[in-house]
């Protein structure tokens, strides 16, 4: 099980899902099942940014831990997003299985052009900033707890093209041990040092 964190706009889900597409994982975004509860006061909370409730956000991941096959690798989309959804997967023995986590780092000011270009009702400006606020505040302290249970994390780079951000989350997980790490072919001439540079010289005079 891998989580994938970053402020809204930072790519989690698109990353999210060319991982599952590519090594066949299970990819699990909080907000989709947040939104099939069906109950309009969490997705009026959503569609404005605003903080959904423990005991609500644990009965909808619940579901997901108890009926997921633990064979299939899962990717956490936006779960967990405070520190005391990490103690909750933790009390659960849910957290055992988290091999890892990837922070996506993207400046603030790129984040918010993203928002607007990917269109969706639910993107306003206020709505933005608090979940930009709330992302914040509690990310130091997840990755506190993750790391004091021995979990690794590492923050990519999330800039650039999707294919390029996925080579550098690849790259994580290959020196991770979780997908084989991608060989490149070294095209470089070798540079040969000053001492070899002369010596070559004197045997051609």
């Amino acid at each position: 099980m891998i989580a994938i964190f970053g402020a809204p706009g930072a790519g989690k889900t698109e990353q999210g899902k060319l991982l599952a597409n590519r090594y066949n994982w299970h990819w699990v975004s909080s907000r989709d099942l947040l939104l099939s509860l069906h109950d309009k006061d969490v997705t009026m909370a959503l569609n404005n940014g605003m903080y959904i409730d423990e005991s609500t956000m644990a009965y909808a991941m619940s579901r997901v831990f108890r009926n997921t096959d633990t064979h299939r690798r899962m990717i956490l989309d936006g779960f967990p997003n405070t520190v005391e959804q990490v103690y909750w997967m933790r009390d659960h023995g849910v957290l055992q299985r988290l091999e890892g986590a990837i922070v996506l780092s993207v400046p603030h000011g790129e984040l918010w052009a993203r928002i607007i270009a990917r269109g969706r009702a639910d993107d306003t400006r206020a709505a933005f900033e608090r979940r930009l606020d709330l992302y914040d505040r509690a990310i130091n302290g997840i990755l506190h707890v993750i790391n004091q249970n021995g979990i690794k994390t590492a923050t990519v780079n999330g800039c650039n093209e999707p294919k390029d951000v996925l080579a550098r989350i690849e790259e994580v997980l290959g020196d991770w041990g979780i997908v084989q790490k991608k060989q490149f072919e070294n095209i470089a001439t070798p540079r040969r040092s000053p001492i070899q540079s002369l010596s070559g010289l004197f045997l051609q005079q």
